[in-house]
């Protein structure tokens, strides 16, 4: 009897197999008249330290493909929902967005019908003090850097003006380093590992957000540029790409003085449940929001401006915490930069948990703008010289 012998493919196939990929991959991303999504996934192909957080990427597509491929009633991502969220009647906040109401309905039916299996479960909880080193009234700061002390009542006596003059002209720039990070529709109190934690679609992950905060400042006359492009298809590398575009950004806005970079937290316990912060305001649940305020020192250097960028994130936080309790959690103050060394008034802000609601983050994003407004009104450098 012969044995069959199974021949290995030569080395050089190999080769030729990758070449092949990464050109047609390059081709791909380089036409304009196909289709996104193919262009996304070439460009992964190409760049190795991309392709597993794309398979996966992958996988949360197809599910929301099957999901909402054939079924009008979960609200696609077609450009006219940020239109509609910007001709809004912000006069009450607690006013939850249509589109929002539909999609949570449509996601809620979805799980009623057993199309996902709970895995864990979501614990809510309000944050305080909690881990805090430093507190003066109700402001708490979490100091973990190397060797930089903190003054709350002092920074907040000196106070933080804004060299702004005229806030009708762009002041705040919004923009989102990991853009994809989303939220759950649901309030079971318990989460699903099926259901994905990032997401494209730009109605339902940061870009959102920023859109809630936009519409708010807009409304009240502040001049915004949300930056919503997505920095993060390749995981690796997203703040130098978001740095990128913040540069070009403040390059051709000079009048900019705030960037916000939004996102949203994550927190596991070893028990397999998963934390989201909250709190109730106006009878709404909100999304609890946490600063997170850089310095230098440490392996940080190159940061001259770190201690204006606190004393921004302290009377913020006072700000926040006086017209609606709880808002805050405490400031996380570390030894980085996460591109906050471009202008003296740079701040890295987390909305919620990946088990917050989208409803509660949006709210959140609401009050934040709301917030955000009255903070530049009142504290404004009338004169500069």
């Amino acid at each position: 009897m012969k044995t069959r012998v199974k021949r290995k493919l030569p080395v050089n196939f190999y080769y030729f197999f990758a070449v092949i990929i990464v050109s047609v991959s390059m081709f791909v991303s380089s036409v304009s008249f196909l289709p996104d999504k193919m262009v996304y996934y070439s460009t992964a192909l190409a760049m190795p330290e991309g392709i597993i957080y794309r398979l996966s990427q992958l996988k949360n597509d197809f599910i929301r493909f099957f999901l909402t491929q054939y079924d009008a009633d979960f609200i696609q991502n077609d450009g006219s929902i940020n239109d509609l969220i910007r001709h809004r009647d912000f006069s009450d906040l607690t006013v939850v967005p249509e589109d929002i109401v539909k999609n949570t309905e449509y996601m809620q039916n979805l799980f009623d019908d057993g199309k996902y299996v709970f895995d864990g479960a979501i614990v809510e909880k309000t944050f305080t003090d909690y881990q805090a080193t430093d507190s003066f009234e109700n402001i708490h700061v979490r100091n973990v850097t190397a060797d930089s002390e903190i003054d709350i009542e002092s920074i907040v006596k000196t106070g933080c003006t804004l060299p702004v003059e005229d806030y009708s002209e762009p002041v705040v720039l919004i923009y989102h380093t990991h853009t994809t990070e989303s939220y759950i529709m649901t309030d079971n109190g318990e989460f699903s590992t099926d259901y994905p934690t990032r997401n494209d679609d730009k109605n339902i992950n940061m870009v959102r957000i920023g859109d809630e905060i936009t519409a708010v400042l807009e409304s009240e006359g502040i001049g915004v540029i949300h930056d919503r492009d997505i920095y993060d298809a390749s995981y690796n590398g997203a703040y130098d790409k978001s740095r990128q575009g913040i540069e070009e950004i403040l390059e051709k806005y000079p009048s900019v003085v705030i960037t916000l970079d939004i996102h949203r937290d994550a927190i596991y316990y070893d028990d397999y449940t998963r934390v989201k912060p909250v709190t109730e305001i106006n009878s709404e649940k909100a999304a609890q929001l946490m600063i997170i305020a850089g310095s230098e020192g440490g392996n940080v250097s190159s940061f001259p401006d770190w201690e204006k960028n606190l004393a921004f994130a302290v009377n913020l936080q006072k700000y926040a915490n006086n017209k609606y309790e709880n808002l805050m959690k405490p400031i996380y103050f570390c030894n980085r930069k996460y591109n906050m060394d471009l202008t003296p008034y740079s701040l890295l802000i987390e909305v919620g948990t990946d088990v917050n609601t989208l409803r509660e983050a949006a709210y959140s994003g609401r009050l934040l703008g709301d917030v955000l407004a009255d903070y530049i009104k009142q504290n404004k450098k009338e004169d500069i010289k």
